[in-house]
């Protein structure tokens, strides 16, 4: 499947289903899933990271690769799918949330979110 257009490389739509037995055709809009943005040297990480379930450590021992090189690999694969990895907003300090305000990475009503849970988390220790 092509999830991008050969002509101008935009995501494109999945608007038609057809079953080859019986010729049945449906039409919508489907979603596709991220992996179908990925080539298959990029399936090969993944189906490594899988079978060493998830351990970067042990896919260093297996493949010779670097710790941070299979790191920035994975980074790289995330945005290829449009996903963001999940962030624990206990353990970044109050500079990072601000940062990543500045950035665009996250939002005011996250950043606000952020520092309450780290002022309450401040009172209670």
């Amino acid at each position: 499947m092509l999830p991008k257009c050969p002509v101008c490389g935009n995501i494109m739509k999945v608007t038609q289903l057809k079953c080859q037995h019986d010729n049945v055709t449906v039409s919508g809009v489907f979603t596709v899933s991220p992996l179908a943005f990925l080539d298959e040297e990029d399936m090969k990480f993944i189906i490594l990271f899988l079978r060493s379930r998830g351990n970067l450590k042990e896919m260093e021992r297996i493949t010779g690769i670097g710790y941070f090189t299979l790191r920035g690999k994975l980074e790289k694969l995330l945005n290829k799918m449009g996903l963001k990895p999940f962030e624990s907003s206990e353990t970044e300090g109050s500079e990072d949330v601000f940062e990543k305000l500045k950035k665009g990475v996250i939002s005011v009503e996250d950043a606000l979110n952020i520092l309450k849970k780290k002022g309450e988390g401040d009172k209670d220790g």
